[in-house]
């Protein structure tokens, strides 16, 4: 008797206990307002003032929320609230801003035509790099030292590969850079992947990779080159696949380039320690 007293008994338990709880005056935020505007760049020198049509700045007006995302469609993102960025190619690019806020998340696109491409004198850096009319391909270098990792950008207290030291799947691995923003990384079917061990590790490479060169923009003003991520947010790199985004140039003759780039992990975040990288003119 006991037993069939118990069962009504914990059903009205149960019952009560899954009754919600209902506070008057309290209203859920809504999904954030994922509007956004943007427009060329104002350029207001002490000359002549002008718009650049390859640079547009953007921004949310979205107010409430705490996470933005944006995908310029260029390859470059950004998770500002307003930012800038550069079509060096005249096209029409696709736009995707989302905000994410305390009730949900929001997103909205657009498409942002650019009428002219960027035409940059071939000279200094961008001459040395790409080699203008007469392509330059870099592979690594025999050196000793060709790859070394550090704490510290230039530094070599972790490794150091010895002279002629590297294995011959890294050696017959190509870099190319034109000087209509286009990068070229001819790996002949195999990577070696830090992230399983040092395997060499079949890598299919597209021929849409882009970078972009920036002056000064190194840790210690040097000229930098930024490898963004794909369309499908792989980080690309060059000389080893857990270096990037950035490579500063420490170094950059008609026969030789070493650059400085920090760890970079499997996920594309920055890890610990800085690599230099040696290579030469092929």
């Amino acid at each position: 008797m006991r037993f069939h007293h118990f069962l009504p008994l914990a059903a009205l338990l149960f019952a009560a206990g899954c009754q919600p709880i209902e506070e008057d005056g309290i209203d859920l935020p809504g999904a954030p307002d994922a509007s956004f505007e943007w427009e060329y760049l104002y350029v207001d020198t002490a000359a002549v003032p002008y718009v650049d049509s390859n640079r547009v700045v953007f921004t949310s007006l979205a107010g409430d929320g705490f996470l933005h995302f944006w995908d310029f469609g260029n390859n470059l993102t950004s998770n500002a609230t307003q930012d800038t960025t550069f079509y060096p190619q005249a096209g029409t690019y696709g736009v995707t801003y989302s905000v994410y806020g305390a009730g949900g998340s929001g997103s909205a696109s657009d498409s942002i035509f650019v009428a002219n491409t960027v035409e940059l004198p071939c000279e200094g850096t961008l001459a040395l790099l790409t080699g203008c009319d007469n392509q330059k391909t870099w592979i690594f270098s025999g050196d000793a030292g060709a790859i070394s990792v550090g704490p510290q950008p230039g530094s070599s207290e972790w490794y150091s590969s010895p002279l002629a030291g590297l294995v011959p799947e890294q050696y017959d691995d190509s870099y190319q850079f034109t000087t209509d923003g286009h990068y070229f990384y001819n790996n002949n079917g195999g990577t070696v992947n830090p992230y399983e061990g040092y395997v060499v590790t079949p890598l299919e490479v597209p021929d849409t990779l882009s970078y972009l060169l920036f002056d000064g923009a190194g840790i210690n003003g040097e000229d930098q080159i930024y490898l963004p991520q794909d369309v499908f947010g792989f980080c690309w790199f060059m000389g080893v696949w857990d270096a990037g985004p950035n490579f500063d140039i420490i170094e950059l003759t008609e026969d030789r380039l070493v650059v400085s780039a920090p760890l970079q992990l499997g996920d594309c975040s920055a890890g610990e320690g800085y690599f230099t990288l040696y290579f030469a003119a092929q």
